[in-house]
C-alpha cells in the first residue's frame, strides 16, 4: 500500500484522522470483574496501611487508582470491610484474594485479562512475603 509516495501520505492522513477526535476513550458500562478487583484492592490497601505494611498498600493504591481510571465515568462506592487482626490474617487475605483475580483472569469476557492477572500476581507475592 504504502510503495509510493501517494500511498504514504493518504495512510499517513488516515491514520492522524483516525485519531482526531475529541472524545476520550471510556468504559461506558460497569466491568464486574474490574469492579470486584477495585474493591478488594482497596479493602487490602487498608488492611495492610493497619497492620504497618506500608509498601504493600502502596502497591495496593495504584492499583486502585489503575482500576479507578478504568471504569471511569462509573463511580464504585467504598464499602466497609473487616480487616484482618494480624499479619497472618492479612497473608491469607492476599492469598484469597489472589486466587479470586486469578480465576476473574481466566474467566473475563473483558479485555483486561493482563491487567487481573498482574494484579493476581502482585498479591501472591504480597501473600509470600508477608507469610
Amino acid at each position: 500500500m504504502f510503495t509510493t509516495r501517494r500511498g504514504l501520505l493518504v495512510g499517513a492522513a488516515v491514520l492522524t484522522a483516525a485519531g482526531c477526535t475529541r472524545e476520550t476513550a471510556q468504559i461506558i458500562t460497569s466491568d464486574a470483574d474490574l469492579t470486584a478487583a477495585l474493591r478488594t484492592a482497596r479493602s487490602l490497601a487498608q488492611a495492610a496501611d493497619a497492620l504497618g505494611f506500608g509498601e504493600i498498600a502502596d502497591d495496593h493504591l495504584t492499583h486502585v487508582a489503575t482500576l479507578e481510571r478504568l471504569l471511569r465515568p462509573n463511580v464504585v462506592a467504598e464499602t466497609a470491610a473487616d480487616l484482618p487482626a494480624d499479619a497472618a490474617g492479612l497473608a491469607e487475605a492476599e492469598a484469597a484474594a489472589s486466587r479470586e483475580a486469578g480465576s476473574a483472569c481466566l474467566e473475563t469476557v473483558s479485555d483486561y485479562a493482563v491487567l487481573l492477572g498482574e494484579i493476581a500476581a502482585c498479591r501472591a507475592a504480597h501473600a509470600a512475603v508477608i507469610a
